[in-house]
């Protein structure tokens, strides 16, 4: 039986809830969680977080890809380095 060691595909998870009157979105890949008034909204919100985040983190890839509780966002930042606009990462979502 193969053994896989680590994922082939790169595709993030979009996790949403209501949360009184709102919508709260979380991200288990990259540790991400924002709200909206819509879940629309919501990812929306999240999608330009994650892009933000993959601009920081790619500025300093040395340090955050070094570090324990960021080291395992690297294989996503860098699918949301290749494609840096918010179809690309809706499409790292919607996979």
């Amino acid at each position: 039986m193969p053994v896989v060691l680590k994922p082939t595909g790169r595709k993030l998870t979009a996790i949403i809830e209501p949360s009184e009157g709102a919508y709260v979105v979380f991200c288990p890949e990259l540790d991400l969680a924002t709200e909206g008034d819509s879940p629309e909204a919501a990812l929306d919100d999240l999608i330009e977080m994650a892009l933000d985040y993959a601009e920081q983190y790619m500025a300093e890839f040395d340090r955050f890809s070094r570090s324990p509780n960021r080291a395992p966002h690297a294989p996503y930042i860098q699918a949301i380095h290749a494609n840096p606009t918010p179809a690309g990462v809706r499409a790292l979502f919607e996979g």
